[in-house]
């Protein structure tokens, strides 16, 4: 096979270059333009009774303040200067272009519960709209939430169900993981991750679950767990207590995430409790997981906690509750809800679930005292999964209870399915 090019190739190749480099060139000195503001969010992170987190990113290294204070009136500011961060993007041709971002997390404080407070980051070059949003009450009786996960790959579809859940009116949205494909690489929060949760994750906070996805490079850290926190973290809002937990660090056992969670619930006096980490303890399809197995399932009815969220399989799941192992536990319900914009993957339906599905969608709660509803939205905006239950005096509504499926029975099914677990 010959070797040589023509000089009419080597012309067209010289071209074709030359356009590239003219656009490339057009193409950065816009895109500083727009780096010369904000490049990723504005997003509150974690939002509590006194205190809120909020996150941003700049192209530029200039330092920036946060005004912020009751309805919009900015009362107090504070200043931040990013954290760098250096990455490279491919362009055409597989040519690498080098980037710069600064990200900044703040955490705005001495705020009352219950009160809406506004905000604006202003600096060199950045201004930000004026944005609202309510710090959590201290006594309430109502909270208003979705919980979802596995967005990564399809941020079209993602974007879709975020436009249903900004509809929703809700005072916080929890992630149960795998927001982006490989979270090493910087580039891709942006696309699959902040940009699809634009319009609500200025407004609403973002609890965010590490996944597996979000791999150990650091970017999840350094973007979404704010000054002072972990991974692993609970809040109060309302007649709820949630924890959010990392079950996918290699290094830890299941038994010290779970001392974690059984800890704080068991500290707990909220009327309703919820726990949320990536890989599922029950999940019949695609990764079969049986996190914490064999005792997990045991340990979180002994602790009080009413719901169980997970991800990391690419479907809908929700389990008929657990009857607890000892007295005076409680009836644990498990959701998988890895269905948020992710290909889908087969769920393996049986008599153990309430309700499974092979499509996109979130879970929203309405809680009011005694109240729970849980609606199942899919991309359509279609009901798929309606719950309604009750409390008295913290003991569940008969009729729930009453489709429970014994301890015993479940764990000896999670141990048939353990062969098949990936």
């Amino acid at each position: 096979m010959s070797t040589k090019i023509s000089g009419r190739r080597i012309l067209w190749l010289v071209t074709i270059l030359a356009a590239v480099s003219n656009c490339e060139g057009l193409a950065l000195t816009g895109l500083q333009k727009e780096e010369g503001g904000i490049t990723k969010g504005p997003m509150l992170l974690r939002v509590y009774q006194t205190r809120a987190a909020i996150m941003w990113e700049t192209g530029s290294e200039g330092p920036c303040k946060v005004y912020y204070g009751k309805e919009g009136k900015p009362e107090k500011y504070i200043e931040s200067k990013g954290e760098k961060v250096q990455y490279k993007i491919s362009k055409v041709l597989q040519i690498e272009v080098e980037r710069t971002a600064f990200i900044h997390k703040e955490w705005l404080k001495g705020l009352e519960a219950g009160t809406v407070y506004g905000y604006q980051i202003m600096g060199e070059g950045v201004k930000s709209k004026v944005y609202k949003f309510r710090t959590a009450p201290i006594n309430s009786d109502r909270v208003r939430f979705i919980v979802y996960g596995d967005s990564r790959t399809r941020h079209e579809v993602h974007r879709k169900l975020v436009d249903l859940m900004i509809d929703k009116k809700v005072d916080f949205v929890v992630h149960v993981g795998d927001m982006v494909t490989d979270g090493s690489k910087f580039e891709q929060w942006e696309g699959q991750f902040f940009k699809p949760l634009k319009g609500l994750g200025e407004t609403v906070p973002i609890y965010g679950v590490k996944g597996n996805h979000e791999g150990t490079g650091g970017n999840y850290e350094r973007m979404l767990v704010p000054e002072g926190e972990t991974n692993n973290f609970g809040f109060d809002y309302g007649p709820v207590h949630f924890f959010c937990a990392d079950n996918t660090v290699k290094s830890v056992e299941p038994r010290q995430v779970l001392d974690l969670i059984t800890g704080d619930m068991k500290n707990s006096k909220a009327q309703w409790k919820f726990v949320s980490y990536h890989k599922p303890s029950l999940n019949f399809g695609h990764h079969w997981s049986a996190w914490g197995y064999p005792k997990a399932l045991e340990r979180l009815g002994e602790a009080g906690v009413d719901f169980v969220i997970a991800g990391h399989s690419h479907n809908y799941e929700r389990f008929r509750p657990i009857e607890p192992a000892t007295d005076g536990g409680s009836y644990v319900t498990y959701i998988t809800s890895g269905g948020g914009g992710v290909v889908l993957s087969p769920v393996n339906q049986s008599n153990y679930h309430a309700k499974a599905s092979i499509v996109n969608h979130f879970c929203l709660f309405d809680i009011q005292g005694d109240k729970l509803i849980m609606d199942t939205i899919d991309i359509k905006g279609k009901t798929i999964d309606h719950l309604e239950i009750r409390k008295d005096a913290g003991r569940l509504n008969e009729e729930f209870v009453q489709t429970a499926i014994p301890m015993d029975q479940i764990q000896k099914q999670q141990k048939k399915n353990l062969s098949r677990e990936k």
